[in-house]
C-alpha cells in the first residue's frame, strides 16, 4: 500500500468513527418518551446516516486492503455500527423491550432478585441470574439489566462466529467474511428467534462459546505418551463443562440441538478412529465432553415437567399426521393469513425477512455436497473435520425442525426458533463457502476482465445486503408488526390499576387481558382476569358482558392494531369509541393508558 492509499484509508475509518459516533450520541439524545411502534422511524435520521457511512467506509477499507494493518479497523468499525443498531433500546433508554414471553421473565428476574423465587424454581434460570448479577454489579435497574444480557450475548455471536470459520480455514480473508456474516444477524427472524430476551435466543447465541471450546479441545494437539486420562480433561474441557452448566440451564431445546452437534462430532471421531486411525492421531477424544453435556442436559430434564410435554407435544403432531388425525403447517398458515389479511404479499415478506437466508443455505448445501463429495481439496484435515460436524448435524437437525410444522406442535412458533438455531450453523459454514467461492473467482478469466469491477462495487453492494438485514432485526411496521418496546409509563399504569381495582371485578384486554403484566408486576396485587373484548363489543360494552369490568386501552393497543396490524382485528373508530359510552367511565389515566370501568 502506497503512501497516498495509507492517508486515504486513515481518513476513510477516521470519518467512519466519527459518522457513528456522532450517530450514537444523537439517538442517546433522543430517548424515548412513549410507546415507539417502530424504532426505526423513532430514533433520529442522524443514527441512520452514521451508520450508514460507517458500515460502507468500513466495507471500502476492508475490500481494498484485506491483508493491511487497517482491515482490523474497518472490522472495528463495522461492529460498532451494527452492535450500535443492536444497542438501540438501550442506547435510546427504553425501560423494557420485549412483550408476551419476556415479560413474564422479567417477573421471575424480579422474583429472584427478592428471593422470592430460587433458580431451581426455573427451568431456565441462566438469563435471569445473569441479569440479577449485571443489576446488582452495574446499579442499574433490572430492565436494563435484562436488555444488557441480550446485548451481550449477541456481541457473544458477533464473535464466536469468526472464531469458528478461523478453526475450518486460517486465512484472514475468510475470517474477514465471517464478521460481516455475523453483522447481518440472520438467525433473528421475528417469530420465533428474537433480539430480546427470550432464553431460546439468547442459549443459541451463547452455545457457540461451548461449540468453539468443543473443537479447540478436539484440535488442540495430544502426546502420544499422553495418559487416557489426560487426553479428556484439559484447561479448556473444564472451561466447557463450566459452559455446559450455564447453556443447558439457559434452555432445553437449544441443548437438545447442541447435543446432536456434540453427539456428531464423536461419532464422526468414532468411524474416523475406526476405519482411518491416522485421520484422527492428532486429535483429542470429544466422547467425554459429549457425555458430560449429555448428564447434564438429562439430569436438568428430570427436574422439570416442561421437557416432557413438549417432546409430547412433538411426538403426538408426529402421530397425528401419520394417522391423518392432524394437519401440517398450521403456525405457517396463520402468518401468511395475517400478512395476506392487511394487505402484504407473502413474496414481499419472504424477500424481507429470508432472502438472505436463503443465499446462505443454499451455500451450506453446496458446502455440504462439497464436503461429502471432495470438491474442497485445500481444505486442512480439521478444517474438513468441523465442516462435517456442522452439515451432518444439520442434516440431522433439519428433519427434525421442520417435523415441529406437524400436527399439535406447529400451533407454536417453535419451527421458527429451530429455523433461527439453523442459521447460525449456516452463517459459519456459509462464510467457508463465500471465501471457496471468491477464492475460485479469483482464479477465472472472468476475475480477470471483470475483477476491478466488482471489487469496486462490492462495498455498496455489501452494504445493500447489511441494509436488508438491518430492517428487519427489530418488529416494526416495515414487517407488519409492533415494536417490542414497554414503556415506563405503561408498566406503571397496569401496576397503579392492580393496585386500586376491586379483586372481585375482572380485567379484559384488547387483543388478550393482561396476564403477561400480572406476570411482570409480582409484587403487586393479583387482579381478576376476563378474556379478550372483540372489536365489535367496544361500541357497546355494557351490553357485551353481564358484569363488570376493567378495560385496560393504551397507545400501545392503538398503535398495535391501527398502524403496525393496520386495523386487521381492531378498528380505531371502535377504539377510539371506548371513551365515549355510557356506563362506560374512564378511572385512571397517566398518559400511556387509560383505565375503563365498564358497568355491565
Amino acid at each position: 500500500m502506497t503512501q497516498r492509499d495509507s492517508r486515504l484509508t486513515r481518513t476513510l475509518l477516521l470519518v467512519g468513527f466519527l459518522a457513528i459516533a456522532v450517530g450514537i450520541l444523537a439517538a442517546r439524545a433522543s430517548p424515548a418518551r412513549a410507546y415507539e411502534v417502530s424504532i426505526y422511524q423513532s430514533t433520529p435520521a442522524v443514527f441512520w446516516v452514521g451508520v450508514a457511512v460507517a458500515v460502507l467506509t468500513s466495507l471500502v477499507v476492508v475490500v481494498r486492503a484485506p491483508s493491511s494493518r487497517f482491515a482490523a479497523g474497518g472490522v472495528a468499525l463495522a461492529a460498532l455500527a451494527i452492535a450500535a443498531v443492536s444497542a438501540l433500546p438501550l442506547v435510546r433508554e427504553y425501560h423494557f423491550y420485549g412483550f408476551n414471553d419476556s415479560l413474564t421473565h422479567l417477573g421471575w428476574a424480579k422474583s429472584l432478585v427478592s428471593e422470592t423465587l430460587t433458580p431451581l424454581d426455573i427451568v431456565y434460570p441462566s438469563g435471569h441470574v445473569s441479569a440479577g448479577m449485571f443489576s446488582a454489579a452495574l446499579g442499574v435497574e433490572l430492565t436494563t439489566a435484562m436488555m444488557l444480557v441480550v446485548f451481550f450475548v449477541s456481541v457473544v455471536y458477533l464473535v464466536f462466529v469468526p472464531l469458528l470459520v478461523s478453526l475450518v480455514v486460517s486465512d484472514r480473508r475468510a475470517v474477514l467474511i465471517a464478521v460481516f456474516s455475523a453483522l447481518l444477524f440472520l438467525p433473528v427472524n421475528l417469530n420465533g428467534f428474537k433480539l430480546m430476551f427470550f432464553p431460546y435466543s439468547l442459549a443459541s447465541f451463547f452455545g457457540l462459546v461451548l461449540l468453539y471450546l468443543f473443537f479447540r479441545h478436539q484440535f488442540s494437539g495430544t502426546d502420544a505418551v499422553e495418559s487416557r486420562w489426560r487426553g479428556h480433561v484439559t484447561p479448556v474441557s473444564v472451561l466447557f463443562a463450566i459452559g455446559t452448566v450455564a447453556l443447558v440451564s439457559y434452555h432445553l431445546q437449544v441443548a437438545v440441538n447442541y447435543l446432536v452437534l456434540f453427539g456428531v462430532a464423536a461419532a464422526i471421531q468414532l468411524v474416523q478412529r475406526w476405519r482411518t486411525p491416522d485421520a484422527v492421531a492428532d486429535q483429542r477424544p470429544v466422547y467425554g465432553l459429549t457425555l458430560v453435556f449429555a448428564a447434564a442436559f438429562v439430569y436438568w430434564l428430570t427436574q422439570y415437567t416442561v421437557g416432557f410435554s413438549t417432546g409430547g407435544l412433538f411426538v403426538e403432531g408426529v402421530l397425528g399426521i401419520l394417522s391423518g388425525s392432524s394437519e401440517a403447517g398450521t403456525a405457517i398458515s396463520q402468518r401468511t393469513g395475517s400478512v395476506t389479511a392487511v394487505g402484504g404479499g407473502i413474496f414481499d415478506v419472504f424477500v424481507k425477512l429470508f432472502l438472505v437466508n436463503a443465499v446462505y443455505a443454499l451455500i451450506t448445501l453446496g458446502v455440504f455436497f462439497g464436503v461429502v463429495f471432495g470438491r474442497l481439496p485445500r481444505l486442512s484435515a480439521q478444517g474438513r473435520t468441523i465442516l462435517r460436524t456442522l452439515t451432518f448435524s444439520l442434516v440431522v437437525l433439519v428433519p427434525y425442525f421442520f417435523a415441529h410444522l406437524l400436527g399439535v406442535i406447529s400451533e407454536t412458533n417453535f419451527f421458527f426458533r429451530h429455523v433461527g438455531f439453523a442459521m447460525i450453523l449456516a452463517t459459519v459454514v456459509g462464510s467457508v463457502g463465500l471465501f471457496y467461492a471468491f477464492e475460485w473467482l479469483s482464479g477465472t478469466e472472468y476475475w480477470s476482465k471483470y475483477g476491478a469491477a466488482v471489487k469496486a462495487g462490492a462495498p455498496v453492494a455489501s452494504a445493500l445486503v447489511i441494509g436488508l438485514t438491518l430492517m428487519v432485526m427489530f418488529p416494526s411496521p416495515y414487517i407488519y408488526l409492533p415494536s417490542n418496546h414497554v414503556p415506563a409509563q405503561q408498566m406503571g399504569a397496569y401496576d397503579t390499576a392492580f393496585g386500586m381495582s376491586d379483586e372481585d371485578v375482572r380485567y379484559v384486554g384488547i387483543r388478550g387481558n393482561p396476564d403477561r403484566f400480572v406476570d411482570a408486576l409480582p409484587d403487586s396485587p393479583t387482579p381478576a382476569l376476563g378474556f379478550t373484548t372483540p372489536d365489535e363489543a367496544l361500541i357497546d360494552l355494557p351490553s357485551y358482558y353481564d358484569g363488570p369490568r376493567y378495560l385496560m386501552v393504551s397507545k400501545t393497543d392503538h398503535d398495535r392494531e391501527v398502524i403496525a396490524y393496520r386495523e386487521l382485528r381492531y378498528s380505531e373508530a371502535n377504539l377510539t369509541a371506548v371513551r365515549d359510552q355510557p356506563n362506560v367511565n374512564r378511572v385512571m389515566s397517566n398518559g400511556a393508558a387509560d383505565l375503563y370501568y365498564v358497568s355491565g
